[in-house]
């Protein structure tokens, strides 16, 4: 029991640099949750999703929740379940949508 408990999982990056190794049952929920943002909210951007975690998210530090969500978000690009795609009314902001690969992901889950 306490073995499964403990298993992590190390992210991905779309940089190629190293990920960060967390609990792979924390991975799994965060995704989840960021899948489910995602497809929910057309158009959304990444602080409007890190506005969401801070408020609908457990965790003791609101900087931690932020930094572990981000994490997540980089690992499901490098996967290829969500890329960012620019704003079409602003070059300079980006809003997150998930790719056909993820939309598979997010059926298999339900």
């Amino acid at each position: 029991m306490e073995a499964e408990l403990e298993r992590t999982i190390t992210t991905l990056r779309p940089d190629g640099k190293k990920g960060f190794t967390m609990k792979q049952h924390y991975y799994e929920s965060l995704s989840a949750y960021i899948l489910g943002k995602i497809k929910a909210h057309e158009n959304l951007t990444m602080p409007q999703l890190l506005e969401y975690a801070q408020h609908d998210l457990p965790c003791e530090s609101q900087d931690m929740k932020s930094w572990y969500v981000l994490q997540v978000k980089l690992d499901l690009e490098a996967r290829d379940l969500i890329r960012t795609t620019k704003l079409p009314y602003d070059n300079r902001a980006y809003f997150l949508k998930i790719t056909r690969k993820g939309k598979k992901q997010t059926l298999v889950a339900v």
